[in-house]
């Protein structure tokens, strides 16, 4: 029988393929496809239920099996025993799965999915059509349907004569600045979202007579869906002779295509362009070079496309506002423009208007399903139907819209669909967004990418697509025909639980959010099939029992307490195969013993602090943090012994654990253990422990004994974090070991020794944060490495020294260390008198904060910004030629400095002499941004000459009157003005400006 679940699983990823198979190649019509897909994926969730299922029973089995004695863990044991131990019990382990009975109910269930499956073969083998039944009816797609051309008819295009005028101006002004084709070539690509009426604009463009009058010849072609350089060169040299050109070999199209255009103007416009190949759009630009003046205009969705084709900045056109809306739908649904319609149409038509959110294709779609039509009751359901319940705008709005959907890689069509789970019309932010995303299981990842930066490069791809829009203060938002067609294309599968009407949830729903915000949601039934619930907003269900009655295949629930948080609580144990459990705001210390039930579970977000029984959950990857006490009420680390996928583990209070106890976690049988981090000190403590000292049995150890027997796997782990031990002279022997050569980040946080240890030799370590070792005076060759063959961090990017008081120098550096630096932060180091000599090749960014001794540091030929604070001691910066921005706060000592030639940025806060500030900002006139804080200045002289590129200046200071000679900034756009009351700002400068901020008072 458990051969049978083999072939169940096998069969359930080869279905999972061809649905992806259909979602990637084929644009599905015929109702028999689409009814053969829908059996094929359930059958496939059926068929993944029913394997969990039996893994279910398995992990119920080796839990419940009794512990074999672990004598490898007492200290007598040698390792080579431990081993051996380790190896009989992974081979148990893999054999476990063949030797659980699976239950009769599973077995049944198993049969009857392989019968369906049969069911579904014979059935559609018997009963499709073929070319003997009859001749196949011929549906042309959207994007056959969808060849543009040059006409159109100008007086009947509203709100557009702005946006013509604006590309217009922009068409005739540029003649290729910054084109790689070269000064007489430009494009100017138009971008929006579908519907928007790009093409329209393009041709309003193209048949405006300045335009017509400008260029010698004219070209229209629509490009659409595959750029194909040979038929889209057929199409230009067809345009522009207006005769056909098939007689032309393919090897002489370009040739052709350059004698028609040689010493000529040429005027292009290519519609609806996706290509995104940097190689095709430079060899159909090519035979373009020998004319005199191209313009080419491109209509794209994509802003990808844009980057590539762009020569002067792209056009990015807006919906319709609201006036230009209203007036496109009455010219489209009223005859003639006589309006003889009662009020309350008129109103509905209003309604109608708004809803489309100014988007003209859908404005022109639903007025001309209303054209002619006197019946209130009509318009009415039209106001009130979602947009693919109307046969008109179903096959002509939805299809548009979903050219930009058939266009995404797999990944972002399932993240695109997903958005439907919010809310219509509600501002989506892109952390919140990414949490569901993961939530949800469709980031891909190979291990070694973080999930949030590839969720933020898919929210930014939506955006790019135009799918997402960007609108004030970086907020964004989904067009409401956008999240219509979201929802469209999730159907019953993806569904919201909003408003305070009682709501039918459709049976065959599998994915649920709530986000009532305020209101309280009232459930009438449950889909038997749902897999998620996620919380997107605080909400409270009246009637919570209803979601979780009868829900046996939940794999996520993400919610908050509340009603529906205890409800969760008494139905949790039966949800055999939960993976995901997100319980915020739960109040209890002890975990709830139904949780101990999951045995699926793999990540359990609760906080709570005793949990003792979690080492049932075998398959967690993610679990609360552990806290530890002398007497194991709080949690017995035994039980970590064989919770082997952990990824992230986080213990604090080591200092009440033995060397038994570490040996009994057994970390480094732990491959998939990624982010570890452990804290010598107790932060929770017991009633035990609160009334007597502890277990005096307990001998105490040093932190140094403890990491050597808490050594983790050395293959997975990526981030160690060590906080409050104590080494005294030596560190494990693991620290800093190139055989973790995963380990990406690394913290030692109050970690006293009077020496650093040798990290230079892990080779992938990427950040490094060294804060308060208050016994170091001296970091030497050996914090690189010990080895005088091998450079010290070949990776490392980011390097923070804090709170380190007693540090006088750093020293040992040689060539080919720190080969990768690029970001040095050095903090609140009181005695620290100097830096390396050898200069670091790649260093961007240097931060020295109250580095009291510190006078000087070398030169760098890289460094682009510095921020320096609180450091008295300072007295001169050296030569920084790619120096970018120099902030200084509280330098009083500072006298000379070398040059920055690249010098755009400064910000300078008192004290400092006003001698070195004049200094520094008369004599860089790359300035463009300058900042000046200061409570005892009362004028400040600034040199025009010496400032020609300032745009942005800000001056702060109680006693500051006058700044000479604001007038003639000739580049100044924005002035700041703050705590100045006595500071007068000259009329004539404020017609100049873009901005100005004059606030008298800070308070």
């Amino acid at each position: 029988m458990a051969a049978l679940f083999a072939s169940r699983a096998r069969t359930m990823r080869r279905i999972h393929a061809t649905l992806q198979d259909a979602e990637r190649h084929w644009n599905l019509r015929e109702e028999s496809a689409k009814l053969r897909l829908k059996e094929l994926k359930d059958l496939a969730y059926d068929a993944e239920e029913l394997v969990e299922e039996y893994e279910y029973e398995v992990n119920r089995c080796r839990v419940e099996a009794p512990r074999r004695p672990a004598a490898c863990l007492h200290g007598g044991a040698s390792s080579s025993k431990r081993k051996r131990q380790e190896v009989l019990e992974a081979d148990h382990c893999s054999n476990e799965a063949s030797i659980v009975a699976v239950p009769t109910e599973l077995s049944v269930r198993a049969r009857k999915v392989l019968e369906r499956f049969t069911e579904i073969e014979d059935y559609f083998g018997t009963f499709g059509l073929s070319e003997n039944d009859g001749e196949r009816k011929f549906v042309p797609e959207i994007r056959s349907l969808r060849q543009t051309s040059s006409v159109v008819h100008a007086p009947r295009i509203l709100g557009r004569e702005k946006d013509k005028e604006n590309v217009i101006e922009a068409l005739m002004m540029n003649s290729g600045e910054g084109s790689c084709f070269g000064s007489h070539m430009s494009v100017l690509p138009i971008v929006g979202m579908g519907g928007s009426g790009k093409t329209t604009l393009a041709q309003l463009v193209y048949n405006d007579k300045r335009v017509r009058h400008s260029f010698d010849l004219r070209a229209w072609v629509c490009v659409s869906e595959y750029f194909d350089v040979e038929n889209i060169t057929r199409k230009i040299i067809t345009s522009l002779t207006q005769n056909t050109c098939h007689h032309i070999q393919t090897g002489s199209l370009q040739g052709a295509l350059e004698d028609q255009v040689k010493e000529k103007r040429v005027f292009l416009v290519l519609d609806d362009v996706w290509n995104e190949r940097s190689d095709y759009w430079e060899l159909l630009c090519q035979p373009m070079l020998a004319s005199r003046r191209c313009n080419i205009i491109v209509t794209t969705r994509s802003k990808a496309v844009t980057r590539l084709v762009q020569t002067i900045p792209f056009y990015n056109l807006n919906c319709l506002g609201p006036d230009d809306s209203w007036s496109l739908f009455k010219q489209t649904a009223f005859v003639q423009q006589e309006i003889v319609t009662a009020s309350s149409m008129l109103e509905i038509g209003r309604s109608i208007t708004e809803k489309c959110k100014g988007l003209p294709l859908a404005i022109k779609t639903l007025a001309s399903i209303l054209r002619n039509e006197s019946d209130e009751m009509k318009w009415r359901d039209v106001l009130e139907s979602e947009l693919w319940d109307l046969k008109q705008s179903k096959n002509e709005v939805l299809p548009a819209l979903e050219l930009s959907y058939r266009y995404m890689p797999m990944h972002l069509k399932c993240c695109f669909v997903s958005l439907s789970l919010h809310r219509k019309g509600m501002y989506l932010d892109e952390n919140r967004v990414v949490w569901l995303w993961k939530l949800l299981g469709l980031l891909e990842s190979d291990g070694s990418d973080n999930r949030d930066e590839i969720g933020s490069l898919y929210f930014n791809e939506l955006v790019q697509r135009s799918l997402l829009q960007n609108y004030i203060e970086e907020q964004t938002v989904m067009h409401d025909l956008v999240h219509d067609l979201a929802c469209f294309l999730a159907g019953e599968e993806f569904f919201r639980l909003e408003g305070n009407k009682p709501i039918d949830i459709p049976p065959d729903t599998r994915y649920i959010s709530i986000l009532s915000g305020d209101k309280s949601i009232q459930v009438s039934n449950m889909s038997r099939s749902l897999r998620v619930i996620a919380m997107i907003e605080t909400s409270d269900v009246e009637n919570p029992d209803v979601l979780f009655l009868n829900c046996k295949k939940l794999r996520i629930i993400d919610i908050e307490q509340g009603r529906l948080g205890k409800a969760l609580l008494d139905f949790m144990g039966g949800m055999k195969l939960l993976h995901h459990l997100s319980l915020s705001g739960y109040e209890d210390a002890t975990l709830p013993s139904s949780v101990f039930q999951l045995l699926n579970l793999q990540t359990l977000d609760i906080e709570a602090h005793m949990l003792n029984g979690i080492g049932r959950l075998v398959n967690l990857n993610t679990l609360p943090d552990i806290h530890l006490s002398k007497c194991g009420c709080l949690f017995n680390i035994g039980e970590l012994r064989n919770m082997n996928k952990i990824r992230k583990l986080f213990m604090t209070g080591l200092c009440n654990m033995t060397i038994r106890d570490a040996y009994e976690a057994h970390l480094h049988s732990k491959k998939n253990l990624e982010i570890l981090e452990l804290d010598f000190n107790a932060w929770k403590s017991c009633e035990h422990t609160q009334r007597s000292d502890g277990n005096q049995a307990t001998v105490a150890v040093s932190g140094i004994e403890l990491l050597e027997s808490f050594r983790p796997h050395h293959q997975s782990l990526k981030v160690l974090r060590l906080r409050n031990f104590n080494f005294d002279i030596v560190y494990p022997s693991w620290l800093g070991s190139a055989s973790f050569s995963m380990l990406t980040e690394l913290l030692l946080h109050n970690c006293q020794s009077e020496h650093c240890p040798t990290l230079g030799e892990l080779p992938s370590l990427n950040s490094l944060k060294i804060l308060g070792m208050k016994k170091v005076v001296q970091i030497g060759r050996e914090f690189c490495s010990l080895n005088p063959k091998v450079k010290g961090f070949c990776s490392l990017a980011r390097l923070t020294i804090e709170d380190m008081y007693q540090l006088q120098q750093w020293c040992g550096v040689e060539d080919g260390d720190f080969p990768r630096l690029e970001t040095l932060t050095l903090w609140s180091d009181f005695e620290l008198r100097s830096l390396p000599l050898v200069p670091f090749s790649s260093l961007q960014n240097l931060t020295l904060y109250d580095c009291r001794s510190l006078a000087t540091f070398p030169p760098s030929a890289t460094l682009r910004e510095l921020n320096i604070s609180t450091c008295p001691s300072l007295n001169e910066l050296p030569a920084l030629p790619s120096l970018w921005s120099l902030e200084l706060s509280h330098c009083p000592s500072l006298v000379t400095f070398g040059h920055f030639p690249s010098l755009a940025i400064l910000h300078l806060n008192e004290p400092f002499k006003e001698e070195v500030l004049y200094r520094l900002v008369n004599s860089h006139l790359s300035l463009e941004r300058l900042s000046v804080w200061s409570d005892t200045l009362m004028s400040i002289h600034l040199e025009p000459q010496s400032l020609p590129w300032l745009e942005e200046l800000e001056l702060r200071g109680r006693n500051l009157q006058y700044c000479g000679k604001l007038t003639s900034l000739t580049s100044l756009k924005k002035l700041n003005v703050c705590g100045s009351p006595r500071f007068h700002v000259p009329d004539s400068l404020r017609t100049q400006l873009e901005e100005l901020i004059d606030l008298k008072s800070l308070e």
